[in-house]
């Protein structure tokens, strides 16, 4: 049983051995005298391992050739890969620089519609934090700016308030906000006229405080009603946009109303600021 069982594993390879014996017998026999040489033989063997030789090494060749062309293919692929990945770069450059040429556009334009003289000024630091104590724009004294100037920003088409020009470098100055904790504005309901004074809270992701707005106004005061500067006493010339009111406040002991307003400017996303000089002088 183990000979057949033997037999039967191996008979491929035994079959092509046969085979192969048969051949170079049968090449060996001469077809004139059907005569056994054993010269014949011997060449038959050496031309078979001849061929044999001359198969693998083809095969060895193609490969080598296919790793080649393999690894070419690859330094292909790593190249466009990374012509790609620069014009992705490219492609996400020219979007921002888009979307800076908008802003800029609608700064300038801005900037021509203003009834007062004005110096445009970037955002180049602010304090970490909610909290902080200002922001740090890059004009300064050479440029004409001075202390106490008002300063605004134009975002969504609407020109807002920002604050006033606390520090004076050669090139930089320091902006304190609406929303810092010394900040007072005096104040006026667009539709109402009724005038107040806006404080801040000290965050810029806060509400503003309107204070001090006559307790007969309530039945005329709604929530979104628009709080403008009202030039009165006040450093900061008249009309300009502060926010919308959001709540309005009032216990019934208190002699007047505080409300809850929404700045006008979105301060996280401040960039570009106007500082009035006219209105200074």
């Amino acid at each position: 049983m183990r000979v057949r069982e033997s037999f039967a594993r191996h008979r491929n390879g035994l079959t092509l051995a046969l085979l192969v014996v048969i051949s170079v017998v049968s090449l060996g026999i001469s077809t004139d005298a059907m005569t056994l040489r054993p010269t014949a033989i011997w060449q038959s063997f050496v031309a078979i391992f001849q061929q044999s030789a001359s198969a693998v090494g083809r095969f060895f060749a193609g490969t080598v050739t296919s790793i080649r062309e393999l690894s070419q293919l690859r330094e292909q692929y790593d190249e466009l890969l990374d012509q790609v990945r620069q014009y992705e770069t490219i492609a996400d450059d020219i979007a921002l620089l888009r979307s800076e040429n908008e802003r800029l556009r609608e700064a300038l334009g801005f900037e021509q519609a203003l009834p007062y003289s004005s110096l445009p000024a970037r955002v180049i630091a602010k304090e970490p934090g909610s909290f902080f104590e200002g922001l740090t724009i890059n004009q300064g004294r050479t440029a004409g700016v001075r202390r106490y100037m008002p300063v605004i920003a134009s975002q969504d088409g609407m020109q807002g308030l920002v604050g006033r020009v606390e520090e004076v470098g050669l090139s930089t100055s320091v902006v304190m906000p609406v929303f810092d904790h010394d900040s007072f504005v005096a104040a006026r309901l667009l539709r109402s006229r009724h005038e107040g004074l806006v404080a801040g809270e000290g965050s810029s992701e806060g509400m503003l405080t309107m204070l001090y707005v006559a307790k007969s106004a309530r039945d005329e005061i709604s929530v979104g009603d628009t709080v403008i500067t009202s030039g009165m006493r006040s450093l900061f010339p008249e009309g300009l946009l502060i926010g919308t009111v959001e709540a309005i406040l009032g216990r019934p002991y208190e002699t007047s109303l505080n409300m809850e307003l929404d700045p006008t400017v979105d301060f996280s996303r401040l960039e570009y600021v106007f500082v009035l000089t006219e209105a200074a002088e």
